[in-house]
């Protein structure tokens, strides 16, 4: 977990960056579509296979 720096503003906003090809290998591609969920304590990252 990172921060995005603001210049002089107080309280930077949180980053994550998530990236490798280990990403392609379970299915998530540059411009797939995904879903992100929101659960206590919890990130869930879907590939959106609805479109």
């Amino acid at each position: 977990m990172g921060y995005v720096p603001q210049g002089i503003k107080p309280n930077p906003r949180p980053q994550l960056t998530i990236k490798g090809r280990w990403l392609e290998q379970i299915g998530f591609y540059v411009g797939s579509p995904v879903i992100i969920k929101i659960e206590q304590g919890k990130l869930i990252i879907e590939i959106d296979l609805r479109v």
